[in-house]
């Protein structure tokens, strides 16, 4: 009845829209999910009619959903641990099962006494170094990004949180100066076959500078491998996610290195090899 939305006014018949419009499994969540971001309202009578700003917006949020477009897009927010930053389109959107990478960098940063100094490479949002800085407020934390984008959405987050980040535009490690006690990365690590599997909601919508890690997935993980222990304290830690097939290629090139005194692989919730954690020697 309402395929292009029609004479639809009322929360009942706009309801009914979206639903087919959205057609999967959760689609009258989602559609009040819109609703919500479109009037700022939770609770209406299935009679309510919107004035047209917001039956205009309602569908911009609806079709724009359907497209495929994340609802942290949409938002211009998202949840991380304690904590909602902003993600401002083309930045990385933080995902939940990032937040173990979070927790077990908070783990390794506890051990070390004040005031340790940790780097977070690739920062996107901020999500890890505020987190960082959250748990440890004696920390030095540091964050470097390419991206200016990213690097301006993490500054904004940081100052709307009211966390202290020394900020810097850095490929890597090119532009980074001293030694840390932790260096942390959720770096760009998909292969290029895995990239082709990806839902499309991510290709399109993330950037790819974020999750591109060249033909086998290890290109950037491997210089962050070769280039970290110059720049760890002795005893220091990196920590960096990773794709479980590529376990057995970075515990052989942290072991060739010998620059490490241990090395391991630690399992994310569902149980597969997930953070590769390597102690300076």
């Amino acid at each position: 009845m309402y395929g292009r939305m029609g004479k639809a006014t009322t929360v009942e018949e706009l309801l009914r829209w979206a639903k087919e419009k959205l057609k999967n499994g959760d689609s009258l969540r989602e559609a009040r999910r819109a609703l919500l971001l479109a009037t700022g309202e939770f609770a209406f009578s299935g009679k309510t009619r919107l004035t047209p700003w917001e039956r205009a917006r309602f569908r911009r949020v609806v079709e724009a959903r359907a497209r495929g477009v994340p609802w942290p897009a949409l938002e211009g927010v998202t949840g991380f641990l304690d904590f909602e930053v902003l993600v401002p389109p083309g930045v990385f959107i933080p995902r939940p099962e990032t937040e173990e990478l979070a927790e077990l960098a908070i783990h390794f940063l506890r051990e070390f006494p004040h005031p340790p100094r940790a780097l977070d490479i690739g920062t996107g949002t901020g999500v890890l170094a505020i987190a960082l800085a959250k748990a440890r407020p004696d920390a030095e934390v540091w964050a470097v990004d390419k991206s200016l984008r990213a690097l301006r959405a993490a500054k904004k987050n940081a100052q709307r949180l009211g966390i202290t980040l020394h900020l810097r535009r850095s490929d890597g490690f090119s532009q980074v100066l001293g030694k840390f006690h932790l260096i942390v990365t959720n770096p760009p690590y998909v292969s290029k076959e895995e990239w082709k599997k990806l839902p499309a909601e991510v290709r399109k919508f993330d950037p790819k500078l974020a999750l591109d890690g060249g033909k086998d997935g290890l290109s950037f993980l491997s210089r962050i491998l070769r280039d970290s222990p110059d720049f760890l304290v002795p005893g220091g830690v990196l920590l960096l996610e990773m794709a479980p097939a590529q376990k057995d290629a970075l515990l052989q090139l942290a072991e060739a290195s010998g620059k490490w005194a241990e090395t391991r692989v630690l399992p994310d919730l569902s149980g597969k090899a997930r953070f590769f954690v390597g102690r300076r020697c």
